[in-house]
C-alpha cells in the first residue's frame, strides 16, 4: 500500500518558561539568544543548519560578521554537529515523538476500520441467511439508561 505524502509538522511546542528556566539560555546575550532561536526554526524547518559561519550567514540572511560573532561555544551547547551541519537534538528527538504517534494513530484507525468492515460484513450475512444467526446476534443489548427507566403505557394515561 503506497503512503500519501504527508506535510512536514508544521510547528513545534515549547513552553517559554521552560526556555526562560534553562540555565544554558540564561547565560545568552540577546544577540545569542537570537541566533541560537533563528537557528532552531532552521533546523525545524529544514532539519539541520550548515556549520560554516559563511554558509550559515548566507542561509539566515544574516551578517556573517554577527554570526561569527555569536555563535559562541554557549550558543552551541544547543546543538550537536553531524557532518558539515549542525542539528538540534532536542527538535530532532520531538519530531520523531511525534511522527511515532501519527504512526500509532494511523495503524489503529486501520485497525478499527477493518475491525468495523468484518462487523458489518458478518452483521448483513445474518441478515442475508448465509449464517446461523444466534438470539444475541439479533437483540441490540440495553444501554443503562434503558434497563432503569420506567416504560410508560400509552393505554393507562
Amino acid at each position: 500500500m503506497k503512503k500519501p505524502n504527508k506535510r512536514p509538522t508544521p510547528a513545534f511546542l515549547e513552553y517559554a518558561s521552560d526556555m526562560l528556566a534553562n540555565r544554558e539560555f540564561r547565560l545568552l546575550s540577546l544577540a545569542e539568544r537570537g541566533l541560537l532561536m533563528t537557528m532552531r526554526y532552521e533546523c525545524w524547518a529544514n532539519k539541520c543548519v550548515p556549520s560554516s559561519p559563511s554558509e550559515m550567514s548566507t542561509m539566515l540572511a544574516l551578517s556573517e560578521l554577527e554570526v561569527t560573532k555569536h555563535l559562541t561555544p554557549n550558543v552551541l551547547s544547543f546543538f550537536h554537529q553531524s557532518g558539515l551541519n549542525l542539528n538540534c537534538p532536542e527538535l530532532d528527538k520531538y519530531r520523531e515523538n511525534l511522527l511515532a504517534r501519527e504512526e500509532a494513530q494511523s495503524r489503529g484507525g486501520s485497525n478499527g476500520g477493518r475491525a468495523t468492515q468484518r462487523k458489518n460484513r458478518e452483521a448483513k450475512a445474518i441478515i442475508e441467511g448465509n449464517l446461523e444467526a444466534s438470539l444475541e446476534g439479533k437483540v441490540k443489548p440495553l444501554n443503562r439508561n434503558e434497563l432503569n427507566r420506567k416504560e410508560i403505557d400509552r393505554k393507562s394515561t
